[in-house]
């Protein structure tokens, strides 16, 4: 019997909770966009991992602060080598239907997200970590081949095909949560509908009208459903930062995700107790098509790079305290000091006007590109700016944008040159950043492939001790500057609106995610 070793200490729930002894209330949240789909383990959209989060419970669940705590599981042990984790679940846990959920539901889940047929993409950013996880989402062996398993109705069961100190916080999240299978076997893919569908979570799906609103009201059937304060959870699409900002003035939103960042001056003067400036595990890059051949030349790449002043998009565009970036992982992560280098602008810029030359670029023969990005003002701004950088060492750029679903759609389908992307660790370690260009991997967009960076990464799975793990992961970072395989531009901090009214709101949550089960409100609407 292998020796175990109970996991990380999971933290008293009560003692992060505000007093939320508050009257019933309805908190309405702003986001930039519509959720795709409100199936965990079907959705792309960052609206719908909002949602998801709220209406369903992982193993683990994230607290206030974005820690991951005791969920649907209330404690769990690790194996002496870190591969497998034993999950003890509730006992008494119910769907929002009232049916029982035991360890059935979760193998059931797992092997669906691992499902080719399930036409899952949560999956791939993860896929490697569990046993047989790859070969199984490739269709090459069977979902019960995956490394999971219910040895009791209370017991669940994860085997990992190496060592991941962040797998806890990846538990946490909803495309790990139980699905309803009675539910989706019944109604197939319509089970998402409000009044059919099914969920765990502390709250349940009550209405979805599309180009309106989500709302959720709180679930009767949640095992902590004495200690969630909020009645309701609206969650609105707004995709024009100017009419959020709007709303919230007016007092018909209590929190957005974002604003124009020439109102933050404004702000700052008028609103100081709603703005929430806050750091974030979010970086902003513009990413490379590798399969077209004019980015496959490392010189284009590093050029393009070289040519923009990280500086002035920080200072004089966005303006919020984003930190100019010259590495796709944030220094600290790697144990590392900010540096912003020892060149010069001028010596910048002449060495990518050499680049581009050596691979065949010219006033005769000028390099051309193009840019997609979201519609948005700051996005704009930002664009219209790298382009006139990209000028001035010979470079062509063609601008072109469009809703967020229609550039992520794109991005997928590998339909652009260059496109601007926002990227967001689930956790704080530098995996979170890596994994969205591994190769083979369908989060990797922009399809880089690269067998120095694959060997860095394999070594730091199989590194004895902390130190090495992260000095390996340094390699890996590296090898990203060297082979400039996309460009960052800056480390974001969170942009937000909060209402007073609201408690529970924390800004030392560095995720993307705020749970409404933390939260509650002063008066009721």
């Amino acid at each position: 019997m292998k020796r175990a070793r109970l996991g990380r200490a999971i933290a008293s729930i009560a003692a992060l909770l505000p007093c939320l002894a508050l009257a019933g209330g309805t908190l309405r949240t702003g986001h930039p966009g519509e959720p795709d789909s409100l199936d965990p383990q079907v959705a792309v959209a960052a609206p719908s991992l909002v949602v998801d989060n709220d209406l369903f419970e992982a193993l683990l669940t994230l607290d206030a602060r974005g820690k991951p705590v005791a969920g649907a599981a209330e404690r769990y042990t690790v194996s002496k080598d870190g591969l497998t984790y034993r999950f003890y679940l509730r006992r008494g846990l119910k769907w929002s239907d009232g049916k029982p959920i035991s360890s059935a539901d979760f193998l059931y889940s797992f092997r669906r997200v691992a499902d080719p047929a399930t036409a899952a993409t949560g999956l791939s950013s993860w896929v490697d970590l569990f046993v047989n996880g790859r070969a199984v989402l490739r269709g090459e062996m069977p979902v019960e081949s995956l490394g999971v398993a219910a040895p009791s109705p209370e017991i669940f069961e994860v085997q990992l095909a190496s060592p991941a100190p962040y797998f806890p916080t990846i538990a946490a999240f909803p495309i790990f949560a139980p699905m309803p299978r009675h539910v989706i076997e019944a109604h197939g893919r319509q089970w998402t509908r409000p009044g059919v569908m099914v969920s765990n979570g502390p709250f349940v799906l009550e209405d979805w009208r599309p180009g309106q609103f989500v709302r959720a009201r709180r679930n009767p059937q949640f095992h902590d459903a004495a200690n969630v304060a909020l009645d309701a959870v609206e969650y609105r699409p707004i995709a024009d930062l100017n009419t959020a900002l709007r709303l919230f003035q007016a007092g018909d939103l209590d929190a957005i995700t974002n604003f124009s960042p020439e109102k933050l001056g404004w702000l700052r003067s008028n609103m100081p107790r709603e703005l929430r400036i806050a750091p974030s595990l979010g970086v902003t890059v513009y990413l490379f098509n590798h399969r077209n051949p004019k980015f496959r030349d490392p010189r284009v790449r590093k050029a393009l790079s070289l040519a923009i002043d990280r500086g002035v998009l920080t200072d004089k565009i966005v303006q919020s305290g984003d930190l100019p970036a010259r590495t796709l992982v944030p220094p600290a992560l790697l144990g590392r000091k900010a540096t912003s280098g020892n060149a010069t602008r001028t010596s910048d810029l002449a060495e990518a006007k050499r680049l581009l030359a050596e691979a065949g670029y010219g006033p005769a023969h000028p390099l051309e590109v193009e840019l997609l990005y979201h519609t948005s003002e700051e996005h704009k701004k930002v664009a219209v700016a790298a382009a006139a950088m990209w000028q001035v060492v010979g470079v062509k750029t063609r601008l072109r944008n469009a809703e967020r679903q229609v550039v992520e759609v794109a991005t997928r389908n590998g339909e652009f040159e260059i496109v601007r992307a926002a990227w967001f660790s689930p956790y704080e370690d530098p995996m979170g950043y890596f994994s969205y260009l591994r190769a083979g991997s369908p989060a990797n967009a922009s399809a880089y492939d690269s067998r120095d960076f694959e060997s860095a990464l394999d070594k730091a799975t199989l590194a004895a001790d902390a130190t090495t793990r992260l000095r390996t992961l340094g390699v890996a970072e590296d090898v990203l500057a060297r082979e400039q395989a996309v460009i960052p531009l800056y480390h974001m901090v969170s942009r937000r609106l909060v209402a007073t009214r609201v408690v529970g709101w924390r800004d030392d949550n560095r995720t993307a995610l705020r749970p409404a089960r933390w939260m509650g409100v002063r008066d009721a609407r």
